[in-house]
């Protein structure tokens, strides 16, 4: 067990360098980490506990698909829980995607008070669900290349808190 919460640990420390670094998770940060994941699964439990590795990988990158289709959610978070997903498995996974939105949540609250651009921030979405309802069509949220925007911030910390918590729990 303490394997895993060394490359969980590793593998978080380095994908929360390289999103304030660049604005994004790179691959070389999550795929080795993700192939650790289900190594460590076919060492422990054989086929088994390899296709458990893959079934938690491949459960983060499902259930946020949508998100970042909207985007709302970049490649690389998907990525990010998709590698703590092989390393930690289903369980694990889940309850840190929970934590690590709410844990988003309150850092993107703080973020726009801080920037003071909260109702800025909260017209936009009350725009986006309108245009979405009128519309009948859904369009993307953001346009993730613009960062003068106001509206990113970097999401591996809270992923990071997610997994912290849910080590916790």
């Amino acid at each position: 067990m303490l394997a895993e919460y060394i490359i969980l640990a590793i593998l978080l420390i380095a994908s929360m360098i390289c999103d304030i670094r660049e604005y994004r998770v790179r691959n070389i940060v999550t795929l080795p980490a993700l192939a650790a994941g289900l190594g460590l699964g076919l060492i422990k439990k054989g086929l088994p506990g390899l296709a458990d590795s893959a079934i938690a990988a491949f459960i983060p990158a499902a259930a946020l698909f949508a998100l970042y289709a909207l985007r709302m959610l970049g490649a690389g978070d998907i990525k990010l829980f998709c590698a703590v997903g092989a390393v930690m498995g289903i369980k694990y996974v889940l309850c840190a995607m929970a934590f690590s939105f709410l844990a988003g949540g309150i850092m993107a609250l703080i973020i726009m008070v801080a920037r003071r651009n909260l109702r800025q921030r909260l017209r936009h979405i009350r725009t986006y669900l309108k245009t979405c309802v009128f519309t009948g069509s859904i369009v993307p949220y953001t346009d993730f290349g613009d960062k003068s925007d106001g509206s990113k911030f970097h999401f591996s910390p809270a992923i990071a808190a997610g997994c912290l918590i849910a080590c916790i729990f």
